[in-house]
């Protein structure tokens, strides 16, 4: 780490160059903007950066000491705190050491690394054989920059590396770096390495009409969707991100899986509760749940048109609480009970402060408080390590340990859904989907006990022709320094526990591996920058956890995406994101699914699209009107454009022979009806994507979408269900001919 300044010769002063400062903390100049325009990042959103980051750029004496501090911690470690190598990196670290330790010929470097399963390898050898790669004067003092290399393959994981240099009687002791081992290539499957083209679904479980679930998708109904879907073809079911909730807040328009509280944990509001062991254990839970005023409650909520998360919510806590307050869920003497306290041995610290979060959250709304955020908590229960949450804790024991139990039964749940479909020979099962960050209110800022989180900030995506003003998502960044000094413990959480129960996962807007566009919180999000983080050390990570949860790797890589993060993720042999309707040629026809990459997951519509039936009949652009999100006549250009866009499409699906003959070649006469929703399954299915991921939506006609970005009051976003029962659809004719073609297309 170097930091430039500059003289000022009016005042006679040295003064810190922030632009310079600026492109040392990885902030961008300027970026190549979605219209392929060459946009200059304005100094003071740089600055703006720096200062989310934490850099006090408008107190000079300020700044100046973080940035000494920040130099004189960095050699005085003498090792980096932490080193990410691939197959492919030089097996070489650095370490700091005094020009004076150099000039002793019997000066001695110690190097011990413990290895992951507790073994250790040792070396030790005259300094001077260590080469010399820079130097650099630090306080008076010169050090050198010794490059170390590995002796030793070391295996695959997570090590600890440490040493000691000896010289004249005088010793230097280094920190503890985290040294990572990782491969090379994220995991695939053989049958897909040898060519094998698979079909899935994509499914917003919240969605899910079932006879039996609560008004709410759960996790009985992931295991009947797996096994329908399965037994149709399909070799996987995409999910919404699972990531924990807010169950305490009361307010609808939280319930983003887009926007969470903790990426690490669970939305337990998928739990099902009539699957859950315990309850043929306790009369008192069977007693309330079968009484007539609950069931008529439960019947309410699943006629209802779109989830009503408040009532369900309520309903699951009210049964779940009333069989943890009368069965003994942790007695080590049962098998149960020894599952559970295992459960809560492996989340450790991270599962207590996160139960902790939920209850005292519901303790505080109980009584009257706005808990929305951590933020509005008393002043004595905003800091996770305080001595009044610790109080609290042991106060509320049974309430914090009653949502690790939860959490519990969610994991449980999720694990057998996947278990049953690769049991039933399904070659990925369960994927699912990573967010881009969580909430600015979320547990997991308010655990951060390894001060990553940056809370004066947002995630978002600067202005383009869809969003002229910029988007800001109220999701709170991470410091590239903080994630590489605790030596990214959080991702690697966060990367183990979202890879567990799944045969794939999908990372939302995978640019953030490069780059992400923050803004100060109140600021326009066209006032934003970028920030560059470490892209080959959170690529190794995920390849490592790849290959531990033989879990295939989908990186959304929609949009504007750097060159230098596309070669990357080729790379490292991620899968890309293809959607249909987004691969147009220059001439503004449509690109063929048969010349798409193979390494990659197509689809026709996402959840932030409108449906086949919604996007063929322009009802998306009659909603944007009536919310507000066009003018009519931005409504009726976008009309004609993809009245323009239909008929390009019919084109090449009759020139590629994907339609029947006998189907009208005017889109202007074509509805979107079973035989062209079929069309266009086949379509994408005979193309050269491994991956081809359908919407349950796009086989039964809905034609209301699931979100509508932009808006947040105005839709029920996240929450429209389907309009069939689960259990009709896998016998519905239509559905059977359907896959059925789809997989003999995949097939061939």
């Amino acid at each position: 780490m170097e930091f430039d300044f500059f003289y000022n010769k009016k005042y006679g002063i040295t003064m810190i160059d922030i632009q310079l400062l600026a492109d040392q903390k990885g902030i961008a100049r300027d970026y190549i903007d979605a219209t392929s325009r060459h946009v200059t990042i304005s100094e003071d959103s740089r600055k703006k950066a720096l200062e989310i980051l934490g850099y006090p750029v408008d107190d000079e004496k300020a700044l100046q000491a973080i940035l000494d501090r920040e130099l004189t911690q960095e050699f005085k470690d003498i090792l980096d705190p932490v080193t990410v190598l691939n197959d492919e990196d030089f097996k070489q670290f650095y370490i700091r050491t005094p020009e004076s330790f150099g000039e002793d010929e019997e000066a001695v470097l110690e190097v011990e690394i413990e290895l992951e399963d507790g073994r250790h390898v040792s070396r030790s050898l005259p300094l001077e054989q260590v080469e010399i790669a820079d130097f650099k004067e630090v306080n008076s003092t010169v050090y050198d920059i010794r490059r170390y290399t590995l002796l030793t393959q070391l295996p695959y994981g997570y090590h600890k590396c440490k040493c000691v240099v000896k010289s004249k009687g005088k010793s230097l002791k280094s920190i503890e770096m985290s040294l990572i081992r990782t491969q090379s290539k994220v995991y695939t499957p053989d049958e897909i390495v040898n060519g094998k083209k698979v079909w899935g679904v994509s499914s917003q479980l919240y969605s899910v009409r079932s006879k039996h679930n609560w008004g709410i998708g759960d996790f009985s109904d992931l295991k009947q969707l797996l096994l329908g879907v399965h037994k149709c073809g399909g070799q996987f079911v995409g999910l919404n991100p699972m990531h924990a909730g807010y169950p305490a807040i009361p307010d609808e328009s939280s319930v983003s899986p887009y926007s969470p509280s903790s990426r690490n944990w669970i939305n337990i509001v998928y739990i099902s509760v009539n699957d859950v062991p315990e309850l043929v254990h306790c009369d008192e839970a069977l007693a309330l749940i079968n009484s007539q005023e609950f069931q008529q409650k439960l019947e309410a909520l699943r006629q209802r048109e779109y989830v009503d998360y408040r009532g369900v919510i309520e309903l699951k806590l009210k049964a779940l609480r009333c069989i943890f307050d009368h069965v003994k869920v942790d007695d080590k003497r049962s098998a149960r009970g020894i599952k559970f306290n295992e459960f809560l041995e492996r989340g450790g610290q991270n599962l207590i402060n996160f139960a902790t979060y939920d209850a005292l959250q519901q303790s505080l709304y109980n009584k009257g408080v706005d808990a929305y955020s951590w933020e509005l908590f008393p002043t004595e229960y905003q800091e996770v390590n305080s001595g009044f949450v610790e109080n609290w804790r042991k106060d509320h024991y049974q309430d914090v340990l009653f949502y690790c139990y939860l959490q519990f039964l969610a994991y449980e749940q999720l694990n057998d859904a996947y278990s049953s479909a690769k049991k039933d020979g399904m070659l990925i099962g369960t994927y699912r989907d990573l967010a881009v960050g969580v909430a600015k209110q979320s547990c997991d800022v308010w655990a951060d006990v390894d001060n990553v989180f940056r809370k004066k900030g947002s995630i978002g995506a600067p202005p383009d022709p869809l969003g002229p003003l910029g988007q800001n998502w109220g999701l709170a960044p991470m410091s590239p320094t903080a994630l590489k000094a605790c030596g990214y413990k959080p991702m690697i959480a966060m990367y183990k526990a979202n890879m567990q129960s799944c045969g794939a996962i999908r990372i939302d807007h995978a640019a953030g591996l490069y780059r992400l566009w923050i803004t100060l919180i109140g600021e326009p999000a066209s006032t934003g920058a970028y920030v560059h983080y470490d892209m080959h050390d959170l690529l190794g990570i995920i390849a490592l956890e790849s290959h531990r949860n033989k879990c295939l790797v989908i990186a959304e890589d929609l949009g504007t995406i750097p060159v230098e993060l596309t070669k990357a993720l080729k790379k490292v042999g991620a899968f890309s994101y293809k959607i249909f309707f987004d691969e147009k040629a220059a001439d503004g026809g449509y690109i063929a699914p048969r010349d798409y990459t193979a390494l990659a997951m197509s689809a026709l519509t996402t959840h932030d699209m409108p449906t086949l039936v919604g996007w063929w009949h322009y009802y998306d652009l009659e909603l944007g009107k009536k919310l507000g999100i066009y003018t009519d006549k931005e409504a009726e250009d976008l009309k004609n454009a993809r009245a323009e866009s239909k008929q390009r499409i019919l084109d090449s699906m009759h020139g590629l022979g994907s339609i029947s003959s006998s189907f009208t070649r005017n889109a202007n006469e074509a509805v979107m009806n079973q035989e062209l929703a079929t069309a266009l399954q086949i379509h994408m299915c005979s193309g050269s994507c491994a991956l081809f991921s359908s919407q349950v939506e796009d086989w039964i006609g809905v034609d209301k979408p699931v979100n509508v970005p932009g808006t947040n009051l105005e839709y029920p976003n996240w929450r429209r269900k389907l309009t069939k029962d689960l259990e009709d659809i896998f016998v519905t004719p239509n559905v059977l001919d359907m896959t059925s073609q789809m997989t003999k297309a995949r097939n061939n």
